[in-house]
């Protein structure tokens, strides 16, 4: 269980070259968010810093390409990040930037302070460089295959297939990311961290604190890496969008890799944070009494738990993490998220569409943890707010809070003597608390919304049972006693609901005649809830509206059109002959078709491609799923599988989109099913 110390959250950097979209809000802001919320309605003292990571050759990339320069490029998106989150609900003390100078000074006493306590070596290394750009190409302005796993077209920083971190020159086949060109090598000093005589340190480290507080599938394999040997880290980069290395014999294009800025970046925000409110509060990086607690997905885990903590135990001046949350990968109606190719929700859509509590609720739900990944699915969002937060929850609160209106003049009724059946409702709604509290704690908030969803069942229940309706003409003390106790739990279960549903939280605290805020009047453990006879209540407002067929049918359709935009404009860039040879094409002859129950533009066909299969298309605006029977179409045989709308595809047909009309790819004289087309 969590103490009264001080606790500093924080939530990965989201790198400012882009939006937010649902997957990042699901995988560590939300989450990172309510856990703050939670340690505040606890009574302890708790500070959110965040960020945007500005550094790095992607952002100086796209900026080259917007005509403006890196940090103009960063601030754009720093801002439209911020608003994304915040529309979310998601409320930080402070959200900053690595390109700060109080992010350089730290960094730079880091670097100095490294360096001074022996933990930096130089040596000579060839490095990459574009004779056709005249620069130097460091992590990203390089392309190659990972020489671990294989995979095409990786940057030569880090591979995104195996999640290997990649020192210079270890990429193969390298090729410059602006021109194509294959680079020479240049013979230059560069500077490295001795990350691997922190080995025994960070083992030592890790396995002390194995447990709750550090996932142990997380630790162990992070202890994998660490028994295949640790190498030192290169941590120089020449002509690079960063902070300049601070060693008077570094050269003047040389700067510090972008990850080693990036998590001391947290510690910027936060000193910000304190200079603008309380300066001896400083003091709080470097006092061991002070949590660290970092969220973060599982594709950073090597970043966070070995090269910070190893900078940490170099310095030794700070106070080391104290506990990870790390989540996995969520993916979208049974399919990996892609912005590339248009598979992925904008938060900005989300929140224009739905009230940010409505997602909340189903996110936590939806939480991925350390040892799994989730799916996000527009028809299970609409069933659980629908069905758990609307029929459950809302409509709990409101049938309560309009009985006591119309019948004890809208104020709190005052309670008679209790019966046995009331004594165990009240020892419920009083070891409510402690019951959520361990789910927050160990931050698996899929069990709170659980644990909520049976409270309000049990709260229902007891009401019913009770029938207080009945009890109005033949004991008016029995039904004021079963009013006074749904009451009393609505005023615990709004604060427990705080973290995960804060709007509507404030809402329900609102219509119970609370002045001040849910966060302000927190539930200390073992605190027994309080509600005084006699208090006037607001006039009830319906909490939650259902969510109707015809908005999700509009995502579907969405999604759709977005994967349409997307395919086009990749089917505008040039391809070698050797990449289109992948893509396997070929005649299907179409057995069965039927329109997607719940769709209005999905059909689902059986063709046989020389072995039959399931495809799903968005057809039904263009034909009926009549006419495709018996059509010999062209489709992409070797396309990875993905569910549609709970229905798993395998494959994709070909169609010609001019404007509004769709026309499919059949051939013209009748061939064999599963013929390949060349």
């Amino acid at each position: 269980m969590a103490d009264a110390r001080r606790t500093i959250v924080t939530a990965a950097l989201p790198y400012a070259n882009g939006d937010i979209h649902m997957g990042h809000v699901t995988s560590t802001y939300v989450p990172a968010d309510i856990y703050t919320r939670y340690l505040r309605i606890s009574g302890q003292e708790v500070v959110y810093v965040c960020g945007a990571d500005e550094h790095g050759t992607p952002i100086e990339i796209a900026a080259r390409e917007r005509g403006v320069s890196p940090s103009e490029h960063a601030e754009y998106f720093r801002t439209r990040q911020l608003r994304d989150l915040e529309s979310m609900g998601v409320q930080f003390d402070s959200y900053y930037r690595t390109h700060s100078e109080e992010n350089r000074s730290l960094t730079e006493r880091f670097l100095l302070k490294m360096r001074e306590n022996g933990h930096i070596v130089s040596g000579w290394v060839q490095s990459y460089y574009c004779e056709n750009d005249r620069k130097y190409l460091p992590d990203r302005f390089v392309l190659g295959t990972c020489p671990h796993c294989g995979a095409e077209d990786q940057y030569s920083d880090v591979c995104e297939v195996c999640q290997r971190a990649l020192e210079p020159g270890e990429i193969l086949k390298p090729r410059c990311a602006v021109c194509g060109a294959p680079p020479v090598t240049r013979k230059t000093k560069h500077f490295y961290f001795r990350l691997s005589s922190f080995s025994d340190g960070l083992r030592a480290w890790l396995k002390g604190k194995r447990g709750e507080d550090f996932p142990a599938e997380v630790v162990n394999h992070v202890l994998s890496w660490i028994e295949g040997g640790l190498r030192d880290w290169d941590i120089t980069r020449e002509d690079y969008w960063g902070f300049r290395l601070p060693y008077p014999d570094a050269g003047e294009n040389q700067y510090a890799y972008v990850w080693v800025d990036a998590p001391i970046g947290y510690f910027a925000s936060f000193l910000r944070w304190a200079s603008l409110h309380d300066p001896k509060k400083e003091a709080w990086l470097q006092d061991p009494g002070t949590r660290l607690v970092h969220f973060i997905g599982k594709d950073i885990v090597q970043h966070h738990l070995i090269f910070w903590p190893a900078m940490l135990m170099a310095v030794s001046e700070y106070v080391m993490p104290s506990k990870y949350v790390v989540n996995g990968y969520i993916s979208l109606e049974g399919r990996k998220m892609s912005k590339s190719r248009g598979w992925y929700i904008p938060v900005q859509r989300a929140t224009s569409r739905y009230p940010s509590d409505y997602l909340r609720f189903y996110l936590a739900y939806k939480a991925p943890n350390a040892t799994g990944d989730s799916n996000y699915s527009w028809t299970e969002f609409q069933d659980r707010v629908n069905r758990e937060l609307a029929d459950n929850i809302g409509n709990f609160i409101h049938r309560v809070l309009v009985f006591t209106q119309n019948n004890f003049d809208g104020k709190v009724p005052k309670p008679g003597k209790l019966s046995k059946v009331d004594q165990e409702f009240g020892r419920y709604i009083d070891g409510m608390p402690e019951e959520l509290r361990q789910s927050y704690e160990l931050c698996n908030f899929s069990k709170a919304v659980q644990g909520l969803v049976g409270a309000f069942m049990v709260a229902n229940r007891y009401f019913n049972d009770k029938k207080p309706w009945a009890a109005l003409k033949s004991s008016l003390s029995d039904a004021a006693t079963t009013t006074y106790l749904c009451l009393k739990f609505v005023k615990a279960a709004a604060a427990l609901m705080y973290p995960i549903v804060p709007v509507m939280a404030e809402r329900i605290w609102e219509q119970i005649g609370e002045a001040s805020l849910v966060e302000s009047r927190p539930l200390a453990p073992g605190a027994s809830v309080g509600l005084e006879a006699g208090r006037p209540i607001a006039r009830p407002v319906p909490l939650v509206e259902k969510i109707e067929d015809d908005k999700i049918e509009e995502e579907a359709r969405w999604l759709e059109g977005q994967i349409g935009r997307e395919e086009e404009k990749v089917a505008q860039e040039i391809v070698s002959i050797e990449e289109f040879k992948k893509i396997d094409i070929r005649i299907a002859k179409v057995l069965e078709a039927e329109e997607v129950r719940g769709s209005r533009n999905l059909i689902r066909l059986k063709v046989d491609a020389g072995g039959e299969r399931t495809l799903v298309a968005g057809l039904a605006q263009h034909y009926s799923a009549k006419e495709l029977v018996g059509k010999q179409i062209a489709i992409v045989a070797n396309l990875k599988p993905a569910k549609i709308f709970g229905i798993e595809s395998k494959g994709m047909l070909l169609a010609a989109v001019d404007g509004g009309k769709v026309s499919l790819l059949v051939v013209d004289k009748e061939v064999s099913p599963g013929t390949r087309v060349e």
